[in-house]
């Protein structure tokens, strides 16, 4: 066991002091510090491997059991098997009929867990306090020992039943999925990785429990598995846990040694050479506007080329919008890539305007696949070198796993360093692409639409793994060692510690030093007044990031990771980078603050461009849920109003500059600095020299006074037709009125309560879904609840007065104290994880500023938890505008409404928008 040092940088440069810093002295080079971390690796007779990451300052201890085994390794005909079997072994009972379940165990515990299958892998984990370690290691040690433990015939049709509601959700309610499956067993015909991890509907519905049983008994043995542990203990402690606890299954004291399985990933495709006319595959489904997908295969994580194919999708994003800038019939593009151990995919999608363009776009998205003159390989190695730090703060053991396999060597943090440092050179990259992204080499699939509003657009990735949720009884076993009290469990996150200071110019800072990865975020918040018109905020600071003269920016050049977004009553922009870099952050936004306002000619020139966009998204389904939802929840008031073509048409530059010159003021503003910060004098001079000289302007600003949204004044039921759905996506909106600090915490038990109910009784005892997702949307002048579940359209009537009755019971019985005592415990148990990264703190400071809140509200959070109780719960309940919900359901309007009417509910029906002409 050696110390290791991580070096994140291309070149290691101590940062000037702030008194020797400004603006004309800064060089665009990533400035780091190394880590010191420590690795230990310990093979095992039985063929199970055991690597440990020490991390001194991290809060919690993570643990992963990663079995070699995954959708790739199914037998044909049982595709669904990995991902099937991943879900029984949480409902294992070790030690008899009535003993507690695996997932219920471990919910019981204090540790937050998951599990997910992938095409070459499943994986487990738990993150849990250290004290918690020991007991979680028995119980993966009883997994892997039996890993259906007790399951009866039962149990697995009931959980059959939950996975083939989980497909049916995952890909027809979210209907990219499906078209990506469509892409992989149609362009890679017959291959492993061309079949979708889960399988079908149709094909998990004739997996038997002997078929679970044989496939436990073949690929989850310690030879397939590795162990990975992350965290603050020491590997000597570590390492004495798995052995005590795993004990025979390590082989430690036999005379026989197992080799551990080694994974021989499936091959490289064949090569498809067609003529270009013929290249195409073309398919109907669930797209509101045709869209055409391309892929090329490149290799997988095994090569030891990642960091080329994840490069080659930055490349090709930088392609397609040179390619596109200002094409009319492109209405949207994306890439990325997919890395599995045999075969990566780099994918893009073109979203067209009409069938008919799909070949020409095809050709020029073609013709610019390897131009990357707008592209810089230096600054995406830098932004690579980034990601690993951001990946570093969640203790990526799942990774850390299958560089074990994939190369022999436990050093996953100082290896994959390396492959990026070598990978992202000039001639290496240049002979990767020349190789793998060749036009001939792409495979093209357009879906079109099968008929109006039947789906939706957006792509989203990691299409082949499939997480689980918690999704396990809550109560079924005692808490542990008997005592209850959550304040041992979720402990203050310290930021009441962060600095707070102004700036001459009465522009407020936030400082806070946290965690031991040398990152930094800067982030601006500035809180906008409510406008009367909902776009105006948005384009204007759209319009402004537009303007600005950002030739000087230095955040691509040093690695760093940029957003921007707007909402109702905020903005944001911020970025994250190595730590020696806080200087390059300031001065962009500086730069930025100094050339706010709004250009003319960039308005007028992207005006249309903009209209089109807004008539494009109050298209689209999800759009059309989303606003159909506020517009009720939060009537009258600009929090529910929808934006229109008309309102962008309307707007002018000197608008836009007007409500730029109102807004972006520093006493509408918060700057928060978070992660490895210098000491607090040199952040203050820093700060001052960067941003205190800047005093923006000060018109009169125009804004609706702030007032707090009106009530629904009944229930809304609305039906968005989705023809032949088979699933009813719905969705719930309540109002509650502004919560203090105590109903907070209040209000997240109920929260808890009512997903871990609603999902035992739709899920667990009728499987008619694969999970009820609870939460709070909690903003300046409202507080909404909302429920979200799909169900079988059959059941959709069913559920929803299912969910209704859960309600009305939480408003007209008090709850047991025990169930509530559970409840508390289960928002206890992830309360610090709240607060894991740089990014997370950072997120809580700026929503604490967004709310109106002091530093210590966190801190006193588990004091308010522990002071829940049946009767502030019911309280509490009693407040939510039962009666007055409002229900937004996709699906099959001839299916769903006859039933729903029948139930009881008025329903109004919103059909299909007519399709956008294009502007001339």
């Amino acid at each position: 066991m050696s110390p290791r040092l991580l070096a994140a940088a291309l070149a290691l440069l101590a940062p000037l002091g702030c008194a020797e810093m400004t603006a004309m002295t800064l060089t665009d080079t990533p400035l780091a510090k190394p880590i010191p971390y420590r690795v230990a690796y310990q093979p095992y007779p039985s063929g199970m491997r055991l690597v440990v990451h020490e991390d001194a300052q991290a809060p919690r201890v993570t643990m992963n059991v990663a079995y070699r085994v995954g959708s790739a390794d199914e037998p044909a005909g049982k595709e669904g098997l990995a991902h099937l079997v991943e879900h029984l072994t949480f409902l294992s009972r070790h030690g008899g009929a009535q003993a507690p379940r695996v997932g219920s165990r471990l919910l019981a515990s204090g540790a937050r867990f998951n599990a997910s299958t992938s095409p070459d892998s499943t994986d487990y984990w738990f993150t849990a306090p250290p004290e918690q370690f020991s007991r979680l290691v028995s119980l993966e040690a009883q997994r892997m020992r039996d890993p259906l433990a007790g399951l009866t015939e039962e149990d697995f049709r009931v959980e059959r039943d939950v996975v083939v509601a989980e497909l049916r959700e995952r890909y027809e309610t979210s209907p990219q999925r499906a078209q990506y499956t469509w892409a992989l067993a149609e362009l890679l015909p017959g291959h492993p990785y061309g079949r979708t991890v889960g399988g079908t509907p149709e094909s998990v519905l004739r997996l038997t429990l002997e078929d679970a049983r044989a496939f436990v008994k073949q690929h989850y043995t310690p030879a397939h598995a590795v162990v990975v542990v992350s965290g603050p203990m020491s590997s000597a402690d570590v390492k004495y846990e798995v052995a005590d606890r795993f004990s025979s299954l390590t082989g430690n004291g036999g005379t026989t040694h197992t080799t551990p399985i080694q994974h021989t990933p499936p091959p490289m495709p064949g090569e498809l050479k067609l003529p270009d006319n013929q290249r195409m595959v073309v398919k109907r489904g669930p797209v509101e506007h045709p869209r055409l997908w391309l892929m090329w295969t490149m290799p997988g994580f095994y090569s030891g080329q990642a960091p080329q194919a994840y490069a080659a999708a930055s490349m090709l994003r930088t392609s397609l919008a040179k390619q596109f800038a200002g094409e009319d019939r492109v209405l949207g593009h994306s890439a990325f890539t997919h890395m599995m151990d045999g075969v990566a995919l780099l994918v893009a999608t073109v979203d067209l305007a009409k069938q008919e363009d799909a070949q020409e776009m095809a050709q020029k998205a073609l013709g610019g696949s390897t131009d990357g003159r707008n592209w810089s390989l230096s600054a995406e190695r830098n932004t690579r070198l980034t990601d690993a730090y951001l990946e570093l703060e969640q203790l990526p053991t799942v990774e850390m796993a299958r560089f074990l396999r994939a190369t022999g060597k436990p050093d996953y943090v100082g290896g994959w360093q390396q492959q990026l440092r070598e990978g992202l050179l000039g001639e290496r990259y240049g002979a990767f692409v020349a190789a793998y992204l060749p036009r001939e080499r792409a495979r093209m699939m357009l879906v079109v639409p099968e008929s109006p509003g039947t789906g939706r657009t957006g792509v989203a990735q990691d299409f082949n793994t499939l997480p689980d949720a918690e999704d396990f009884d809550r109560s079924d076993v005692p808490l542990p060692d008997g005592k209850h009290d959550v304040r041992r469990v979720a402990l203050p996150p310290g930021l009441d510690k962060a600095e707070a200071f102004s700036l001459s110019n009465g522009l407020q800072v936030v400082a806070l030093r946290r965690g031991s990865i040398p990152l930094v975020q800067v982030h601006l918040l500035l809180r906008t007044a409510l406008s009367p018109d909902p776009l105006l905020p948005e384009v204007a600071m759209n319009a402004s990031w537009v303007s600005a003269d950002d030739s000087r920016a230095h955040a691509g050049k040093v690695g760093a990771r940029v957003y921007r977004t707007v909402q109702g009553d905020s903005a944001r922009m911020g970025a994250t980078a190595a730590s020696g870099n806080l200087p390059h952050l300031l001065d962009d936004l500086r730069q930025w603050l100094r050339d706010s306002d709004v250009n003319a000619k960039v308005w007028w020139s992207s005006q249309d461009k903009t209209t089109r966009i807004v008539e494009r998204e109050t298209q689209r389904t999800d759009a059309r849920v989303r606003n159909a939802l506020d517009a009720k929840l939060f009537p009258g008031h600009p929090y529910g109003a929808v934006p229109t073509a008309e309102q962008a048409k309307a707007l002018t530059p000197g608008q836009l500059s007007e409500w730029i010159d109102s807004e972006l003021r520093p006493g509408n503003m918060t700057l928060y600095l978070v992660g490895d910060l210098p000491p607090a004098p040199e952040v203050q001079r820093l700060a001052e020299l960067m941003l205190g000289g800047w005093s923006g302007s000060w018109s009169a600003s125009k804004a609706v006074p702030p007032q707090e949204p009106p009530q629904p004044t009944a229930r809304s039921v609305v039906l968005v037709d989705r023809p032949g759905a088979s699933q009813a996506d719905m969705r719930l909106g309540l109002r509650w009125p502004l919560l203090d600090a105590g109903q907070v915490a209040t209000a997240d038990v109920i929260t808890g309560l009512l997903q871990g109910r609603m999902d035992h009784h739709l899920r667990e005892q009728l499987g008619l879904t694969y999970g009820v997702h609870v939460q709070r949307d909690e903003r300046p002048l409202a507080t909404a609840l909302h429920i979200h579940t799909a169900v079988d359209v059959k059941a959709a009537a069913g559920a929803l007065e299912q969910i209704l009755v859960e309600l009305g019971s939480l408003k007209d019985t008090p709850l047991p104290p025990k169930v509530v005592e559970h409840a508390r415990w289960q928002v206890a148990r992830g309360y610090d994880l709240r607060f894991r990264t740089t990014d997370s703190v950072a997120a809580r400071l700026m929503e604490l500023s967004r709310l109106g809140r002091s530093l210590d509200y966190w801190e006193k959070y588990p004091e308010h938890l522990a002071a829940v109780t049946p009767a502030s719960m019911q309280a509490l309940v009693q407040k939510l505008s039962l009666g007055r919900e409002v229900v937004v359901i996709t699906g099959d309007a001839a299916s769903l409404r006859p039933q729903l009417e029948a139930a009881g509910f008025k329903v109004e029906v919103h059909t299909p928008a007519a399709p956008v002409a294009k502007a001339p």
